[in-house]
């Protein structure tokens, strides 16, 4: 499939139908449990924005403070509805990613950057912890997002993951560290992303592999407490004040980006769960 937004006639909206599914289930485990979850990324922006999805997007992206995560990530392993499954470094000791997924079985998405590997593809949403941070940038924050941002680079090329750009001193780390299992790797990335354990700190950071970290970590009294948004229908919590985090993660966030920057996951297949084979 060529980059961009050419999913054929229909595939992208019944796709985004079925991550709102997968969408609801969570919410509904979050909210039987009372756990705090809120709409992310994109999904916020399109809440925001479109009262629904961005229109090329194809994904849906919350958010849980550490604390909802991890209960949420064990409540899944009992309690989720049978037609998804959980999928993180707890349940696949090859997961490669620093946050957690919920897939379709029986569906298949199937993204230009790991379609040749052999991993578990259903169709997802995504699922980030908010970790705790006593400042919105310190010494500390940026070892924590540089050692973040390395070991998600190991993790990747230890997966097969192929990345554009790799310094010489990343390949010299990443044949080191080929001795170490690469759940050992995820786990350790995991507890330096979580090793605040002060909930009364007053700053939610969310860590991925990237190292600007510093407009990803905001005041908790912007995100709680919650208010409800729109989104397809339906009704979600979402940070108190997202006008925040929206002009934090996107500045002029109500401005459609130009065409060539409306990028989607680039898929090379979809297959639904009530089909046998659908490709894009």
């Amino acid at each position: 499939m060529p980059n961009g937004t050419s999913y054929e006639s229909g595939v992208l909206r019944r796709l985004q139908l079925t991550e709102l599914e997968i969408l609801k289930e969570a919410v509904r485990l979050c909210e039987q449990n009372k756990l705090q979850y809120f709409l992310y990324w994109g999904t916020l922006l399109g809440a925001i924005r479109h009262k629904g999805f961005i229109p090329w997007d194809d994904d849906i992206d919350i958010a849980m403070p550490r604390k909802d995560y991890e209960q949420f990530l064990d409540l899944c392993k009992d309690h989720l509805d049978p037609k998804y499954y959980l999928h993180c470094n707890d349940t696949d000791p090859l997961y490669w990613l620093p946050f957690a997924k919920i897939r379709e079985i029986n569906t298949v998405f199937d993204e230009e950057i790991t379609a040749r590997l052999n991993i578990p593809r259903g169709i997802f949403i995504d699922i980030y912890p908010l970790d705790n941070a006593n400042r919105q940038a310190s010494l500390l924050q940026k070892v924590q997002a540089n050692a973040v941002n390395r070991l998600g680079i190991l993790i990747l090329l230890r997966r097969g993951i192929s990345l554009e750009v790799i310094s010489s001193k990343m390949k010299l780390v990443y044949f080191i560290t080929r001795m170490f299992p690469l759940h050992f790797l995820s786990k350790l990335q995991q507890g330096i992303m979580s090793w605040n354990k002060n909930d009364d700190a007053p700053y939610f950071i969310v860590w991925d592999t990237k190292t600007d970290y510093i407009k990803r970590t905001m005041l908790k009294d912007k995100y709680l407490p919650a208010v409800r948004a729109e989104f397809e229908g339906e009704i979600f919590d979402a940070p108190g004040d997202w006008d925040h985090i929206l002009s934090n993660l996107y500045n002029d966030y109500m401005q459609l980006p130009p065409e060539d920057e409306r990028v989607d996951h680039k898929p090379v297949k979809i297959i639904f769960a009530t089909e046998a084979k659908e490709s894009i």
